[in-house]
């Protein structure tokens, strides 16, 4: 094998930092920025750096070799074109956030999320539309301390609203994956073996 074969000290040093940045991310998401200048990508870097999204420009060799390490296949043809990460350690849908508030009333819708895992979840473009109306965690801490404040019931309803409201973005995931002919996954059978992803 020749030795251009082999990814130099410095490349692999970027696949392990982008494998432990997945590990650790919530979300993870790939976006094209393309056709913003650069009065507008910094407002975005502003953006993500105020809600500590990490946002990477990365070679799309470097993804790829850090989407087989961590089991994140499905990302890998997505990988045409310029390539950004947007990683949130803390909030899944907070990067679909911004970046719908960011492209909102503007004539160009950039920049686009091509696709992304959400909490290991694989969603695509189509999904997108869906997920950004899933509450952010603050809101829906807000929402709790909200209802820990009154009576017991609205403890209870704020927290059952909250469950529907997810379930609800789910099933049109999934719908949506199986109006497209992909499906939902077959569940295994049983075994009595133990059950063991800077601005």
């Amino acid at each position: 094998m020749s030795p251009q074969a082999h990814p130099n000290a410095q490349k692999i040093e970027s696949v392990q930092e982008l494998n432990q940045l997945f590990q650790q991310a919530k979300g993870i998401y790939l976006a094209d920025f393309t056709g913003l200048n650069v009065e507008e990508v910094n407002e975005l870097r502003r953006n993500f750096h105020k809600q500590q999204i990490i946002y990477k420009v990365v070679k799309n060799t470097l993804i790829r070799h850090a989407c087989e390490t961590s089991g994140y296949k499905d990302l890998i043809p997505h990988l045409e074109g310029p390539t950004a990460l947007a990683v949130s350690l803390h909030d899944p849908i907070l990067p679909v956030k911004l970046i719908s508030d960011f492209t909102k009333g503007k004539e160009k819708q950039v920049p686009v999320i091509k696709a992304g895992m959400l909490e290991g979840s694989y969603i695509t473009t189509a999904d997108v539309e869906t997920v950004r109306h899933i509450p952010s965690r603050e809101v829906l801490l807000g929402q709790i301390l909200s209802a820990l404040q009154g009576p017991l019931v609205g403890v209870v309803s704020t927290l059952n609203e909250i469950v529907r409201s997810f379930l609800a973005v789910l099933e049109a995931i999934i719908q949506k994956k199986q109006a497209a002919g992909e499906g939902a996954p077959s569940e295994a059978p049983a075994t009595d073996a133990p059950h063991p992803n800077e601005a």
